[in-house]
């Protein structure tokens, strides 16, 4: 799948725009970028590129009739007929399968019927449509993790109010909880891409659960069509198709990633914590209310989120009703699952455009985790370690020392060392007498990421040593997409190759 540029031209005159009476983005000044009507009707479009049944029917028609050939299961002239016919299945859209052959050789039922000796109709064709579709969320996911180890880079020093139960928990940075979001859709790619394995196995030739009594090579059918392998068992092959519950819940790994995340971008977004905005061309408007120029654009990630779990939903409630056999529920679930790869195509496509024009107020976000009193862990451990008390001791009188700031609206950088020893006194321990600088060097963040440079803290020199690392194995993965898709390409070659020998034999 061919990305698109998040943004618009860097010459867009704005002004001019805004004048325009032809649209209703005057708020925020600018049209929605191409990349927005694209990923809007991806879902769409994936579904009908890979809906169209015909060219994977055909192309393993294409793959049995050379194997029945080369096992003398056909004879030459059958073969040749069906050659004749079976490439067309290659750019023309339909259903396929003996009725379309059929109609194709003018009513031959007999030759028709030959591309189905010794197999059941559809395997391993939905493998074929099923793995297609993954190769386009792979590109997708890619292109996301990308724009997430660029900006957690750019953003490696921009403090924030890292947050527990809605609450300032600890300081962090905006690039280290980029790299969080990236670890947990890399994740979810893991899964992906064993499900990709899964699903890259040849099921032809199984019958319906206990193998043909033609004397068929399974293998060659692996070769000639690029699966990695076949799958041993025959009953395994129509009966389990468990590939289609593993490729929804890793897709329901990345869904769940990307809707707390649209989740927490939408909650920074609101005015009342101004801590980012979506670029203008990302933004909502209002047909109503002038003043709306809106985040809610993060909505749409969340919806598109929605529809993968919502369809994961269904293969699960399919699956779960159904015996181990070929049952029609399970074999009309792969719909479900190119939905879902659509869907997810979409929020992967949306929180990536959305993250790359992201515009982030650091001075607002300095602010809120400078006043939110997060400071105060440090604080306890600088008692524990340097004034000897206790865990929990130490815990209980900085609990006393933010409660009284806060009662006093004292800000947390003016906390002092009389505050500190009023607190000790609240909770009957002895006095730290820590001066007003060692109090406030906790409290006041200066310092903080001094203190916080071990393995995986928010350092900025540690979340550039993070985003490197990252970077390699997402070449490594591009590596293995690359290799998927030309594993496939030289797989077709040999098809073709083999096709051609037998036209030409004479």
């Amino acid at each position: 799948m061919d990305t698109i540029e998040p943004g618009l031209p860097a010459d867009f005159d704005r002004d001019a725009y805004a004048r325009r009476t032809d649209h209703r983005q005057h708020t925020p000044g600018a049209p929605p970028p191409p990349a927005w009507p694209h990923y809007g009707g991806l879902p769409h479009r994936l579904l009908k590129k890979i809906g169209n049944r015909l060219p994977y029917c055909g192309k393993m028609d294409m793959a049995w009739t050379v194997m029945l050939y080369q096992q003398g299961l056909i004879p030459l002239p059958t073969a040749k007929k069906l050659f004749a016919i079976l490439p067309d299945t290659q750019q023309e859209e339909g259903w396929g399968g003996e009725d379309w052959l059929k109609q194709k050789l003018d009513g031959d039922e007999d030759t028709a019927s030959a591309v189905n000796y010794g197999r059941t109709l559809q395997e391993p064709m939905y493998r074929m449509m099923l793995r297609d579709g993954l190769l386009e969320v792979f590109d997708e996911a890619c292109a996301t993790l990308e724009t997430l180890l660029d900006q957690a880079a750019v953003y490696a020093e921009a403090m924030m109010a890292g947050q527990s139960h809605f609450s300032h928990a600890q300081p962090t940075t905006y690039g280290a909880y980029l790299l969080a979001v990236h670890d947990g859709l890399a994740r979810g790619l893991e899964q992906l891409e064993l499900a990709y394995r899964r699903t890259n196995e040849n099921s032809g030739g199984c019958g319906a659960c206990s193998g043909t009594g033609w004397p068929v090579d399974r293998d060659l059918i692996t070769d000639l069509l690029g699966f990695d392998q076949t799958v041993e068992v025959a009953y395994d092959c129509e009966g389990s198709q468990d590939e289609i519950p593993q490729i929804m819940f890793a897709l329901s790994s990345l869904a769940l990633t990307i809707s707390r995340t649209g989740m927490d971008h939408s909650i920074w977004t609101l005015e009342e914590i101004n801590q980012v905005h979506p670029a203008p061309e990302w933004q909502g408007v209002s047909s109503f209310m002038p003043q709306k120029a809106h985040g809610g654009m993060f909505e749409n990630v969340r919806i598109a989120a929605n529809e993968v779990l919502g369809e994961m939903m269904k293969v699960t409630t399919t699956f779960k009703g159904e015996s181990i056999q070929d049952q029609l529920p399970v074999y009309k679930s792969p719909v479900y699952v190119f939905r879902g790869m659509g869907h997810a195509c979409q929020a992967l496509g949306w929180l990536r455009c959305l993250i790359a024009t992201l515009q982030v107020n650091r001075e607002r976000m300095l602010e809120i985790v400078k006043n939110g009193y997060s400071g105060a862990p440090d604080l306890a451990i600088f008692l524990i370690r340097e004034k000897g008390y206790g865990g929990r001791r130490a815990h209980r009188i900085c609990c006393n020392a933010v409660r009284l700031a806060r009662e006093r609206k004292i800000e947390p950088w003016a906390m002092t060392g009389a505050l500190l020893d009023e607190a000790a006194r609240v909770t009957s321990e002895p006095e730290p007498g820590l001066t007003d600088e060692q109090v406030q060097e906790c409290m006041g963040l200066d310092q903080f990421f001094e203190k916080h440079c071990g393995s995986g803290d928010p350092h900025p020199d540690e979340t550039r040593r993070l985003v490197t690392l990252r970077r390699k194995r997402l070449e490594t993965r591009r590596a293995e997409q690359r290799q998927r898709r030309q594993q496939l390409a030289d797989a077709d070659q040999r098809l073709w190759a083999a096709i051609e020998a037998i036209v030409k034999n004479e």
